[in-house]
């Protein structure tokens, strides 16, 4: 697997996933008034990257507003649809194969955030208190920095039409293109939010998307925190189902304590679940994409981009990597 990180394309932040021995960049789909990415921007932060020996291996989301009426089923929906094609178009010439996605139209809910370990500060969900606060538990805003809720519910079997429609048009060129499209489970994997249906909450629903439209191109962006939040949910018996279908094509490795409804993010030593059982079992279904650390907790005298905070998880993921290679060598 590639070990890799979140970062945005500049050269500190490249400076400094390479002196902590990363090779794998994740980058965020930058904003475009066209609605698409574009080769040149993707091109430049490819170079960015190359000059300290780091390669791009995934675009994680586009902004919601290039896709946000083909979520709701709005007009429109055409014109945007055209627009993602383009984009993984724009990917595939600037040697990039993966594109990750998320089916949430409301973004992702937390209801706060609490003190954990030596104080530092921990995503909280809570569903009672997410409830009561609705808008103050939406995490995303549009890029006027504004909440933009829709003013109609949409049905579970709504928004699985919708994301239908979207699949049967986008997955056909991501074949053409050699890209593979990673959909994100829900986070907070609830099944609804403010009347809007929320579908990849569920191991359940995450195999749906995959018959909905089988393709080679139509896989997981496998968020291991989210699906640990989900309830009930073995982490690692959920990384040997969708791992021996090949279905794993990007991974974010992430602690939780608790599941819904109520969950904290930690960190990665202190979880609810077996972390060295989960690194085993990515290798164990041949797994060699990219995984990237998620979600670290706020640690003091950390910078915005969270570099104290990353170099531990970095650190630990690497520790994990390490002691599974080394096991796996003694038994061969």
């Amino acid at each position: 697997m590639k070990i890799a990180l979140l970062l945005n394309p500049d050269h500190e932040q490249a400076q400094f996933a390479s002196q902590i021995g990363i090779q794998h960049a994740i980058i965020g789909g930058p904003n475009s008034p066209n609605g698409y990415l574009e080769y040149d921007t993707l091109q430049q932060a490819q170079e960015v990257f190359a000059a300290h020996g780091i390669e791009i291996s995934a675009v994680e989301n586009v902004p919601v507003h290039f896709y946000d009426k083909v979520m709701a089923g709005l007009p429109g929906r055409d014109e945007q649809i055209d627009n993602y094609c383009t984009t993984i178009h724009n990917l595939s010439r600037a040697g990039i194969h993966i594109l990750g996605y998320h089916w949430m139209l409301l973004g992702g809910i937390t209801s706060d955030y609490v003190r954990g370990r030596g104080g530092a500060r921990e995503r909280h969900f809570d569903w009672e208190a997410a409830n009561r606060s609705r808008i103050d538990a939406l995490e995303w805003r549009g890029p006027d920095g504004v909440i933009h809720v829709p003013d109609q519910e949409i049905s579970t079997e709504q928004m699985w039409d919708n994301v239908a429609y979207f699949l049967q048009r986008v997955l056909p060129v991501a074949e053409s293109c050699g890209v593979k499209l990673a959909a994100h489970p829900d986070d907070a994997p609830i099944p609804s939010f403010m009347g809007v249906a929320r579908i990849l909450g569920s191991l359940e629903g995450l195999q749906r998307l995959l018959d909905t439209v089988p393709s080679p191109s139509n896989g997981l962006d496998f968020c291991q925190g989210t699906i640990a939040e989900m309830t009930g949910v073995n982490v690692v018996d959920a990384i040997y189902r969708f791992g021996k279908q090949h279905k794993i094509f990007f991974a974010h490795y992430r602690a939780v304590q608790g599941q819904v409804p109520d969950f904290t993010e930690v960190f990665m030593d202190e979880g609810g679940n077996d972390m060295y059982a989960a690194m085993k079992a990515y290798k164990d279904v041949g797994f060699t994409g990219p995984m990237r650390a998620d979600h670290s907790p706020a640690v003091i005298g950390d910078n915005r981009q969270a570099h104290r905070g990353f170099a531990f998880e970095i650190g630990y993921m690497k520790g994990m990597a390490q002691a599974v290679d080394a096991l796996s060598a003694q038994t061969h």
